[in-house]
């Protein structure tokens, strides 16, 4: 179920407030955010010119030292970049893919994998629980691909345990399936593991990352792999229009991104399980994880929906602290909503007693 988009109204309200519940602050023009790509030190490199300049080399160097791989490729959308690779795995055949049904893959990008690349998909895995080696071993049929969500977004943004994803890694290497990774947040889940991102690559054949989520960039991503795996992949990157003119904008807020966010994802996840604590407090409330194993996680709240939803909005007019305008059906509460909680740079401008009593305000206007 894709996000809602905001409305011209909405981004206007979320530019006039001081305060902001989630993710990085915004920036408020178009402007504003070219003036602070063009201060950063690359910017007086040359441009890129379809996918060849020494700033996005030096990009996708740093992203494949980082993940441990040999070769990493920008991409400018990540499910582009995922059905290339899976496309590029399945070879001449249809699959089969193994994707959880509560993944990215199954449920936001308008069934590509199947209507667009003929694959077909397995949807493996119990609901808000991330899939694993007991899953694999039910299959009746092999799979070409095993695509795992790091971490599954859908289920509260959890993930498996260390033990768990070194059991499907090795059961799709005994059994010569190739594991992908979805690791969209990966940057952010590293936290959880304690251990280096190459580390954790380093079960799978191929690992996705964004750059736009958690790091904060314009857009972007990298597909990074085997470098013959990569290099066969060029026709597709053709065939799913990213053989763009020049990725300047987007490859300079991807390497500021890595420089100011990266290094802080292990107090963002700190800072989330603190709010989570306190945020339990709130009546009825409840937190999926809890405690959170990234520094995201779902609240649920005995609202209705689209009354919480017209809350928030009303909330950020009066006060200027935005939480976010968006409210889903709560699958934990009969009639209540859920809303997404995304800890990162905004988190710097208000306390988590402040973010509570701005939380209690809304349930007092539903």
């Amino acid at each position: 179920m894709p996000a809602l988009s905001p409305s011209h109204a909405e981004i206007d309200l979320r530019n006039r407030c001081t305060r902001w519940l989630n993710g990085h602050r915004p920036l408020r023009s178009m402007r504003e955010s070219l003036l602070a790509l063009a201060e950063l030190p690359e910017a007086a490199g040359a441009l890129d010119v379809y996918g060849e300049g020494a700033v996005l080399q030096a990009l996708e160097a740093q992203g494949a030292a980082l993940l441990g791989l040999p070769v990493a490729q920008f991409w400018h959308k990540g499910v582009a970049a995922q059905l290339a690779a899976l496309r590029g795995w399945c070879g001449d055949t249809a699959g089969p893919v193994v994707v959880h049904p509560q993944s990215h893959l199954a449920l936001d990008e308008a069934d590509a994998l199947e209507v667009l690349m003929g694959l077909r998909a397995l949807r493996v895995g119990a609901p808000d629980t991330p899939l694993a080696l007991a899953d694999l071993q039910a299959l009746d049929e092999k799979p070409a691909v095993v695509v795992v969500e790091l971490p599954l977004r859908r289920a509260g943004f959890r993930l498996p345990d260390w033990d768990a994803l070194v059991a499907i890694s090795a059961w799709c290497r005994a059994q010569g399936v190739r594991l992908h990774l979805d690791g969209a947040r990966l940057w952010e889940s590293a936290p959880h593991y304690g251990r280096p991102l190459a580390e954790i690559c380093a079960l799978a054949d191929s690992v996705y990352v964004s750059f736009y989520k958690g790091l904060g960039g314009l857009a972007g991503s990298l597909l990074a792999g085997p470098a013959d795996f990569i290099a066969a992949l060029a026709p597709w990157k053709t065939r799913l229009a990213g053989n763009i003119y020049t990725l300047h904008p987007m490859v300079l807020s991807a390497l500021d991104g890595l420089r100011r966010q990266l290094p802080r994802m292990a107090a963002y996840r700190e800072r989330a399980r603190a709010l989570a604590a306190a945020l339990a407090d709130l009546p009825g409330a409840q937190l999926a994880p809890q405690p959170p194993h990234t520094n995201s996680f779902q609240l649920h709240l005995p609202a209705d929906p689209a009354r919480l939803r017209e809350a928030l909005l009303a909330q950020a007019e009066a006060t200027g602290f935005w939480l976010g305008n968006r409210a889903q059906p709560s699958t934990r509460l009969a009639g209540g909503a859920m809303v997404e909680i995304v800890i990162g740079d905004a988190a710097d401008g208000w306390t988590d007693e402040q973010a509570v009593a701005a939380w209690r305000a809304v349930l007092a206007r539903c």
